[in-house]
């Protein structure tokens, strides 16, 4: 499961290489909430990806604060497709390597403020 923050800049780890079939191919992420049907897509290159160790797992860098700035928090899916072209955003044909679900929060900077009552109580002795 993925997490993102809203306004913080997180990275993507996804395991693309063990499925993938083309040589060096663009990924197709396409994000949706699931129950509003919301729809972001992202396209990287496969060549961006800076794990140190690319046959266990991928890690992806892009700009998330901007991605997800106008994304309503909540429960999203994701699905990541293979493809050779850099700016195709229609998943259509292509081959599915990866899916799952994702969570985005709102940012952590809630200021929450309150009261605390002052109570008194009598006591009868008798």
């Amino acid at each position: 499961m993925l997490t993102y923050i809203k306004g913080t800049q997180s990275d993507t780890v996804v395991t693309l290489n063990e499925s993938k079939t083309l040589t060096s191919p663009y990924f197709l992420f396409v994000f949706t909430h699931i129950s509003l049907k919301t729809i972001i897509t992202k396209i990287v290159n496969s060549t961006d990806d800076v794990s140190d160790y690319p046959d266990r797992c991928n890690i992806f860098q892009f700009n998330t604060i901007t991605l997800f700035a106008s994304a309503q928090p909540g429960q999203w899916s994701y699905e990541v497709y293979e493809q050779a072209s850099s700016t195709n955003t229609d998943p259509t044909g292509l081959t599915l390597l990866e899916c799952g679900k994702v969570t985005i929060k709102e940012s952590s900077s809630i200021t929450r403020q309150g009261y605390e009552p002052t109570t008194t109580s009598k006591g009868y002795a008798g």
